[in-house]
């Protein structure tokens, strides 16, 4: 399986787009408020949409929130 959105989780990560796989847990990262923040804003820039937060909570892995992403899309 292909992340399609690695390159936009590894921006609002801060990290390495080689440091994002898809069963790793985003609790091993910096998965806090401006991480979240910064990625809801990225995602509204650029396709104009919203994530909802509130299935953050929900989320374990980059593969999930990958998924997210897709969906939220479109």
């Amino acid at each position: 399986k292909i992340m399609i959105y690695k390159d936009l989780i590894a921006k609002s990560f801060n990290e390495p787009k080689k440091s994002i796989k898809e069963n790793l847990l985003l609790a091993k990262f910096n998965w806090d408020s401006m991480t979240k923040i910064n990625l809801i804003t990225i995602i509204d820039n650029r396709y104009k949409k919203t994530l909802d937060y509130r299935k953050f909570e929900k989320l374990k892995t980059f593969g999930d929130l990958n998924k997210l992403i897709i969906k939220t899309l479109k």
